[in-house]
């Protein structure tokens, strides 16, 4: 012990000793400091670790100690925004595209042109992206109905042709057959006119038979007045009729004056029943003719009927803007109630829009739709007015695009 007291204390006295004595000492004395350092070190890499992109930069701007250090970490929230931005894009179109109606895809889209501006993005590339894919399914829709209706057409056309060449033990059931295939009503109307044909062809022949049973075919009158009335209970327009009634009056007039004791001879009548049955013949093709075209005005007006069910299109609405932000211009209050003016929300103004495009759409539409129901002899159905003043029948708006029909006694039918 006395030895390691003498050696200590001659280090002590040595100059390196003492040195390294108080380095040491002085490092000692410094590590409680930097331990702290390294904690707080530890703890601000966490939070950054936990912070957004935004958050990150907009720390680093507050640490900025020069220019450079700044303008980095400005430019770096900039990226982070639109960054930010440009997600929040794809889960807005994501939301978009799953939405079950076509105002809640509106809303988003809506939503989508304001973000759209912080993502750096055209938001023209974004607004009308609902009316457009709508326009697009109504575009399908109709065409595919287009396309239906003409397979119908080319199946009644084919049923016209084929009804009268098909044999009589087989008829019935070829008229079944079509009748459960949907064709009912064009064998209603082929069926009517076949028993007028044959009514006729039972006359000519009955006049045959009789005179060649009595041997006075010479004596014989034609059989104008079935013919006469087949054309005359025909649904073909009425100039055609007065066409046929025309002719059929020159080929009467041709007949001998039997009061007066004429007669016919062998080659004149044969040629007046020659006309007789070709004008006979013309009546038949221009009663089928007559039913094909019935059948298209009236697919045509499945179809205008079918269009007042749909929105209108994002065309339509465009040309109506104008006159959506006038009216909405010029209108302060309504019952009190505060309206938004079109410079402070364009959504208002493109529901306004939709509204007017309706309303003059469906107009031009119904209006049509009556042009056609005369063309076919359809009377429309007469308007009567209930004592709220709605007209029964009638399609009704209200501001927010919904439609319905008045059915009277305060009752509506709802269209979409």
């Amino acid at each position: 012990m006395a030895k390691f007291s003498q050696t200590f204390l001659q280090g002590l006295l040595q100059p390196t000793y003492q040195q390294g004595l108080f380095t040491a000492a002085q490092q000692a004395a410094q590590l409680p400091g930097q331990l702290r350092q390294q904690q707080a070190a530890q703890e601000e890499m966490q939070r950054l670790r936990g912070m957004g992109a935004v958050e990150r930069a907009d720390f680093m701007a507050a640490r900025a100690q020069t220019p450079q250090q700044l303008m980095a970490a400005e430019a770096a929230k900039g990226k982070a925004v639109e960054a930010s931005a440009l997600e929040s894009l794809r889960g807005l179109e994501a939301a978009r595209q799953a939405a079950s109606t076509p105002e809640e895809k509106m809303r988003i889209e809506s939503i989508m042109s304001r973000v759209a501006v912080q993502a750096g993005v055209d938001p023209s590339t974004i607004t009308g992206r609902t009316q457009e894919e709508a326009d697009r399914q109504v575009s399908r829709e109709l065409n595919e109905r287009r396309l239906r209706e003409e397979e119908r057409a080319a199946q009644e056309e084919a049923i016209a042709q084929a009804y009268h060449a098909v044999p009589e033990n087989v008829r019935a059931k070829f008229e079944e057959n079509a009748i459960k295939s949907g064709f009912g009503d064009v064998i209603d109307e082929l069926k009517e006119d076949k028993a007028k044909a044959a009514k006729f062809d039972l006359d000519m022949e009955n006049t045959k038979a009789e005179a060649a049973n009595r041997k006075a075919m010479a004596k014989m009158p034609l059989a104008i007045g079935s013919l006469r009335e087949r054309i005359q209970d025909s649904n073909i327009d009425q100039e055609l009729k007065d066409i046929y009634i025309s002719q059929l009056d020159e080929i009467e007039n041709k007949q001998p004056d039997f009061d007066s004791g004429e007669t016919w001879n062998p080659g004149s009548r044969q040629a007046a029943e020659r006309e007789l049955t070709n004008l006979n013949s013309e009546v038949g093709s221009a009663v089928r003719e007559h039913v094909r075209n019935k059948n298209a005005i009236k697919r045509e007006i499945r179809d205008l009927e079918e269009t007042l069910t749909k929105p209108p299109t994002k065309a339509q609405i465009d040309a109506k803007l104008p006159d959506a932000r006038e009216d909405l211009a010029t209108v302060n209050t309504v019952l009190g109630f505060e309206i938004v003016s079109a410079e402070q929300d364009e959504e208002v103004v493109r529901q306004k829009a939709t509204e007017l495009a309706r309303i003059e759409r469906d107009k031009a539409i119904e209006n049509q739709i009556k042009t056609y129901r005369s063309r076919i002899g359809e009377q429309p159905v007469e308007e009567q007015k209930n004592v709220d003043e709605f007209v029964v029948g009638q399609v009704y708006q209200d501001a927010s695009g919904n439609r319905a029909r008045y059915l009277g006694n305060g009752e509506f039918e709802e269209l979409n």
